[in-house]
């Protein structure tokens, strides 16, 4: 797999439509590598498998991962992302996987995480070279058994929920260093999606520019 310079530029994104429009109606552009995407997606959305979608910052991850859920029959059920990179070491287990109450200073209630309120639906991993060691090792440990257990709890939870997870880092590298579990790794990209940056998709430029004209005018209600 080779690197992925993760340095933004302006406009590399795959923007949404207006809100009405949901699943690959949602991704906006004509370009070839484009269209084999939206084609993909439609492929896999009926899938269980773990999807790693792969690509720079601001190319529009998690867009991609919402529509996957919304053209499988998870559609219906929740779609919760999760920015790895915002979640401190000291609540990530707890938000993920919950808690009871009494399990750790603070925690004067039980907890459902974000495992278990995604239940029947999807959960998106946005930046998951950003986990913990430990939080890996559980997070193998459901893909697994797909079960769950609260922190502070014996009792066992299972979950039903799909795994698409996202990052704009070498995990090879990221592996080679031992900072990511390559069985992880193998866990959560049963389907690998990479996600091109608008420089090398230059042709949908003027797609993109009626796209925005066009969802601005209708927020302001102005012709623009």
């Amino acid at each position: 797999m080779q690197g992925i310079n993760s340095t933004p530029t302006v406009m590399e994104n795959i923007t949404t439509l207006p809100q009405e429009r949901t699943g690959i109606d949602r991704i906006v552009g004509n370009n070839k590598t484009i269209i084999s995407l939206k084609n993909k997606i439609k492929q896999i959305a009926g899938s269980k498998a773990t999807v790693m979608i792969l690509g720079e910052s601001g190319t529009g991850k998690e867009l991609i991962a919402r529509a996957i859920h919304e053209e499988s029959q998870r559609k219906h059920n929740q779609f919760i992302p999760v920015d790895c990179s915002t979640l401190t070491e000291t609540i990530i287990e707890s938000e993920l996987f919950g808690h009871i109450k009494g399990a750790f200073t603070g925690a004067d209630k039980n907890k459902k995480g974000l495992f278990e309120e995604a239940n029947g639906g999807t959960i998106f991993l946005d930046e998951i070279g950003n986990l913990k060691p430990h939080i890996q090792s559980k997070l193998l440990r459901f893909l697994q058994e797909r079960e769950i257990k609260p922190v502070g709890s014996s009792k066992i939870v299972k979950v039903d929920v799909r795994i698409i997870s996202a990052t704009n880092i070498n995990v090879d590298e990221e592996i080679s260093q031992g900072n990511f579990r390559e069985d992880l790794y193998y866990r959560l990209s049963a389907i690998e999606l990479h996600i091109p940056p608008l420089r090398e998709r230059r042709d949908d430029i003027p797609v993109l520019a009626e796209h925005f004209i066009h969802m601005y005018s209708h927020d302001l209600q102005k012709t623009i």
